[in-house]
């Protein structure tokens, strides 16, 4: 059995499962290897308590807070185990102890046959050290009401670090939503696997640090993961190779079209990320309004107007959205760089002149707003089922679908990755045109849109996650561009050297 963090890749964090396939597996696993099922649980109980004594050495006051079905087991377990070790524990049950069944009540009696005592929520005495979160776990179904909000609630208020046991109690463990209220945890250890509601949606918010214990059968789980996890130190494996005698005419022409009058940051944001990330040449087709000063700090870039522009088959590649607008211009524009046929990222405006089908090629990146425009619903709804919508979003526009925000999703042809880079620094206007020029940039020097849009996506959270070294709080788009190109440069590992950005 081993515990593992996602700061480095492993074996073990190449893939996110949904709940109920972890569910059965575990069952078919133990069948397989001849093992109770109570064995499992017992594991389960033992890694959490072993991560608590590594990560809080100090805490010496425990208080576990156990549901009703197996999580309530697994939290009996570690609260035997501790006070074996000497930790005062109080253990908090949820309803009425003795309604647990099965393995749970096992767990339970032999808490009780050592010497453990049983508490009610209104029976807890002075502040612990320590909260182990043993309450609801993948079991949620539905909102959370009455007697489990009142102990979450309850959780949060003690304002003392929580370790939660597989999945913080309130949150939706395959959509990463929160229906109601979720326990804010500083670590969560996940079990078997990881679940795709722990790293999207509101996931980030409350699972804090976050580990997996494969106890002992990862390796025999008979279904593969739904999402593919993403890590740089593969992903740029997929960086355009350049031979010692390359020219800037074979390194990629880019086309990145948008720039409304009185919108030229985010087309002059998108087409200077494109040259840090190695495209050749890149020109901004733009309003004629700010054509004259668009490229005065970055002399490198060219410019052209628009409708005066025709020179749509130059390019190997175009962006078109950032800075768009939503009128007459805008719908002209947009409708000659659909005609030009070339591969091509459509983002922010452009994304609401998208009629039906995307282009071949296409790499389409919303974020929640933008994608309920694209399923006709609201951002609530997508945020809902993160999973969910970039793969109707796939289905609907047959093309590769980047869905922005706390654990971007992106799918594709062979299937659904998320990224787990990034922070909250990241939260500020121009980061999504900066990803569009990245994306664009590998499109334009002859990756396929899924990988392109992949590399893009983890270049662009990593750049960020290195900008954040310098504190997330009014970070710009534009601090990007040194790490980025730095990334790209790097000879060791990024996840061997990642900096400390307090998440």
């Amino acid at each position: 059995m081993s515990i593992t963090g996602l700061e480095k890749p492993h074996i073990l964090t190449q893939g996110l499962w949904l709940p109920e396939q972890i569910q059965q597996g575990e069952r078919q696993a133990a069948a397989a290897m001849g093992m109770a099922m109570f064995e499992l649980m017992s594991r389960a109980g033992l890694a959490a308590f072993e991560l608590a004594r590594r990560q809080w050495p100090q805490a010496r006051h425990w208080c576990v807070f156990c549901g009703g079905g197996n999580n309530g087991g697994d939290g009996y377990v570690v609260a035997r185990l501790a006070r074996a070790a000497g930790i005062h524990v109080q253990l908090v049950q949820m309803d009425d102890a003795e309604a647990l069944s099965g393995d749970a009540a096992t767990a339970r009696d032999h808490y009780r046959a050592d010497g453990g005592a049983i508490e009610q929520l209104g029976a807890l005495q002075g502040t612990p050290d320590l909260v182990i979160d043993a309450l609801l776990g993948t079991g949620l179904s539905g909102t959370p009401r009455g007697v489990a909000l009142q102990h979450i609630a309850a959780i949060n208020r003690l304002n003392v670090p929580v370790l939660a046991m597989d999945v913080p109690s309130g949150l939706c463990a395959g959509t990463g939503c929160i229906p109601a209220e979720a326990v804010s945890a500083h670590t969560t250890i996940s079990f078997v696997g990881l679940k795709t509601g722990l790293l999207t949606g509101r996931g980030p918010d409350v699972c804090g640090h976050v580990c997996l214990a494969d106890l002992g059968i990862q390796h025999r789980l008979p279904s593969m993961p739904v999402v593919e996890l993403l890590h740089w130190h593969t992903q740029r494996k997929a960086l355009p190779a350049r031979r010692r005698g390359a020219h800037k005419g074979e390194t990629g022409r880019l086309l990145v079209a948008g720039g409304y009058a009185g919108m030229s940051g985010a087309i002059r944001l998108a087409g200077e990320a494109a040259l840090r990330c190695g495209t050749g040449l890149v020109r901004l087709v733009s309003h004629a309004s700010h054509v004259h000063w668009l490229n005065l700090t970055r002399p490198e870039l060219m410019t052209a107007t628009f409708p005066e522009f025709s020179q749509w088959h130059w390019c190997d590649a175009l962006v078109t959205g950032p800075g768009l607008g939503r009128n007459d211009w805008s719908q002209a524009l947009m409708a000659a760089a659909l005609n030009a046929g070339k591969p091509m990222v459509i983002d922010a405006d452009a994304l609401h002149l998208l009629q039906g089908k995307a282009p071949v090629q296409a790499v389409l990146t919303p974020h929640s707003g933008e994608a309920a425009t694209l399923l006709r619903c609201t951002a609530a709804e997508i945020e809902t089922n993160r999973l969910a919508a970039v793969q109707e979003l796939r289905e609907q526009t047959g093309a590769v679908v980047v869905l922005k925000g706390a654990g971007t999703l992106i799918a594709g042809p062979s299937g659904t990755a998320l990224c787990p880079h990034g922070n909250p620094g990241m939260a500020s206007g121009g980061m999504g045109d900066l990803l569009s020029g990245i994306i664009g940039a590998f499109l334009a020097q002859g990756l396929a849109p899924e990988s392109a849009a992949r590399l893009g996506v983890c270049l662009h959270a990593c750049a960020g996650d290195m900008a954040a070294a310098q504190g997330m709080t009014g970070m710009l788009a534009s601090d990007l561009l040194y790490p980025v190109r730095s990334l790209i440069n790097q000879t060791d590992d990024y996840d061997n050297n990642k900096p400390d950005t307090g998440r």
